[in-house]
C-alpha cells in the first residue's frame, strides 16, 4: 500500500480495527477447496470458517501436498498493530520482506475479499461492504509471503495497483492463477515476472 497514514513506515499496510483496509478482511468457504482440506485435516480443529480478520490463523499452501495454517499479520514493532499486506512494487527490496519473497513465498485461499466504498453509505450511514470473487464466483489465490516470529508462522498478502472492475479502491490483492500457483512458491524468476502483470477482473457483490 501507499505509505501509512498517521506513521512513517513506508511499503506496508497495518490493520487498523475497524478500517476497510485492502486487503484488510477476506473469506474463506471450505467448501470451494475440498483438496486443500484433505492435507491440513490434522488441525481442522482449529481452522475458522467465514470472514478471515488480521490475527487470524487461516490456511496457507506452502508448496505441492504443503499446507497449514498461519498467522495472518507480521509483527509491526513499533506499535501493537500487525502488518498485513505488502506493496508488491517493492517486496523484494524492503528489509521486512525480502527474504521471505526470494525463498518464502505462499499462497492464500480465499473464496473472495471484502473492501468497504466510502462514497456508498447504507441506511445508517456506514460504508458498504462489498465481497470480490473471481469471474462466476470462483475462489481466489492470493500471492503471500510468511516468516516465524517467536515460533509464530506469519503471513502477509501481496497487494498491487488496482484494475478498474474493483472501482472502489486504488489497490487490491495479487490473484495468482490455480494452475501456476505453485511456480508463484518455487520459481522465483516467475514470481518476479508475474508482479509485473495486471491483475484479473472480478466481481463485486454488496454483502
Amino acid at each position: 500500500m501507499t505509505a501509512v497514514r498517521g506513521g512513517s513506515l513506508t511499503g506496508v499496510r497495518l490493520y487498523r480495527k475497524g478500517e476497510g483496509t485492502m486487503c484488510g478482511r477476506y473469506h474463506f468457504e471450505p467448501g470451494d477447496f475440498q483438496d486443500l482440506l484433505s492435507v491440513i485435516k490434522d488441525v481442522e480443529e482449529r481452522l475458522k470458517v467465514g470472514e478471515i480478520f488480521p490475527t487470524n490463523e487461516a490456511p496457507v499452501i506452502l508448496g505441492k501436498g504443503q499446507a497449514d495454517l498461519y498467522h495472518w499479520g507480521f509483527p509491526n514493532f513499533r506499535n501493537k498493530r500487525p502488518i498485513i499486506n505488502a506493496r508488491s512494487e517493492s517486496v523484494a527490496e524492503k528489509p521486512m520482506f525480502q527474504k521471505s519473497f526470494k525463498t518464502q513465498r505462499c499462497i492464500i485461499p480465499a473464496s473472495g475479499f471484502y473492501e468497504w466504498d466510502s462514497k456508498d453509505l447504507d441506511e445508517k450511514g456506514r460504508k458498504r461492504k462489498y465481497l470480490f470473487q473471481g469471474a462466476e464466483a470462483k475462489p481466489l489465490y492470493l500471492a503471500g509471503i510468511w516468516r516465524i516470529f517467536d515460533r509464530v508462522p506469519s503471513f502477509v498478502i501481496l497487494t498491487t495497483e488496482a484494475n478498474p472492475s474493483i472501482e472502489i479502491h486504488h489497490r487490491m490483492p495479487v490473484i495468482i492463477p490455480k494452475t501456476t500457483m505453485y511456480d508463484w512458491i518455487a520459481d522465483e524468476a516467475y514470481a518476479r515476472e508475474y508482479l509485473q502483470r495486471e491483475m484479473p477482473d472480478l466481481k463485486k457483490t454488496p454483502v
